[in-house]
């Protein structure tokens, strides 16, 4: 168990020494604190895709839940959920653009939301929060083969220019070598980018192990010789090609390579319970004051934002990112490494967080 107190201290003395980082340190605190008080929406189990290996439907959590229909229902449910402090909303599901009201809904309520979107409906511009456009390919062939359908020219297209997207690109086995292509579409299309890692469910690691024949819907293309994961060797060509992006394209990658390093290193990136494998220090764990509701606006108990995803090989930026609000004794042995910590705090709050306000005087000053 690691002692907090002793890496507290740590960060404490190094400041004390460096005192060229207590901006940086007060930067980072202000990120953290817009997490405060998290908690997950479903708004909807339907979806126009059908990605290989989906985390969603897959896992069959939660994606058979009748949702609530009346409007005023969420109107009240969020009013409430506002009502009870949550500082930072995400918006998930199978496809939350495809529930335009209640992403509407909700967008008076909250100081900061986080929506993830496959990019291919645009949502409304009343909808103040950073969106996350998922693009899985850099070529109409490869995300056929893994998307179900070619979509990533559209998404670009529909959020070209908007200050609230960001492209948030999940990099495979398959597709390591379109980082560079990316970036550049995303660049001409005025996008900030940032990457994912595709982390298998336990259900494709099953299919994959039975070697079960391929069908029409999340399992269509792999094979225990061919599939979307990422094996050592495989993330080291990618730790190496998303370091190149971040220099090749300063002002459209948004990443760091403190943390690319960190997440691309072999093996278990958590501490794992040794009887059910999943991860214990993984702070995208639903646990308070974080909840997760699902689309009858009750909680529900998963163990994360993405619940069948297998915690021994998640390199998913939501748990990811959310495990570096707290610094490791890694980040405390250094003033290099508590630097690079501080930074790629900064780089989480670009990633996720947007402010109209923000937005506007970045507009002013260019």
């Amino acid at each position: 168990m690691v002692d907090r107190l002793s890496v507290l201290a740590a960060c404490r003395q190094i400041q004390a020494e460096h005192p060229h980082l207590r901006e940086k340190y007060s930067r980072a605190r202000k990120v953290v604190r817009a997490f405060k008080s998290p908690a997950f929406y479903e708004v909807t189990t339907k979806c126009n895709l059908k990605c290989e290996g989906c985390y969603y439907f897959e896992g069959g959590k939660t994606a058979s839940i009748p949702a609530r229909d009346r409007i005023d229902d969420w109107k009240k449910f969020f009013a409430d959920e506002a009502a009870r402090g949550v500082s930072m909303a995400y918006f998930v599901g199978a496809e939350p653009a495809m529930a335009p009201d209640r992403l509407m809904a909700a967008a008076e309520h909250f100081p900061y939301g986080n929506i993830g979107t496959n990019g291919t409906i645009r949502i409304d511009p009343s909808v103040q929060y950073r969106i996350g456009v998922s693009v899985w390919a850099g070529d109409d062939e490869s995300d056929k083969q893994l998307r179900g359908g070619s979509v990533f020219r559209k998404a670009l297209r529909n959020y070209a220019g908007d200050p609230r997207a960001i492209i948030l690109l999940t990099v495979s086995n398959w597709t390591v070598d379109q980082i560079p292509r990316v970036a550049e579409l995303c660049k001409d299309h005025g996008l900030p980018l940032t990457f994912n890692i595709f982390s298998p469910t336990h259900e494709f690691n099953r299919k994959l192990s039975i070697s079960a024949p391929n069908d029409s819907d999340f399992f269509r293309v792999s094979s225990p010789l061919s599939s979307p994961k990422l094996n050592d060797a495989a993330l080291e060509r990618l730790r190496r090609a998303m370091n190149q992006a971040i220099e090749d394209f300063p002002e459209t990658v948004i990443y760091s390579k403190s943390y690319n390093d960190y997440i691309c290193q072999p093996g278990a990136r958590y501490e794992l319970d040794p009887e059910t494998g999943i991860a214990m220090d993984c702070q995208s764990r639903i646990r308070e004051p974080m909840r997760y509701f699902d689309v009858s606006l009750r909680p529900n108990p998963v163990k994360c934002g993405t619940p069948d995803v297998d915690c021994r090989t998640c390199r998913m930026y939501s748990g990811g990112w959310s495990s570096q609000f707290i610094p490791k004794p890694r980040d405390a042995a250094s003033p290099e490494a508590f630097e690079g910590w501080l930074d790629s705090l900064e780089t989480l709050g670009r990633i996720f967080l947007y402010s109209p306000a923000d937005a506007g005087a970045a507009k002013a000053v260019a």
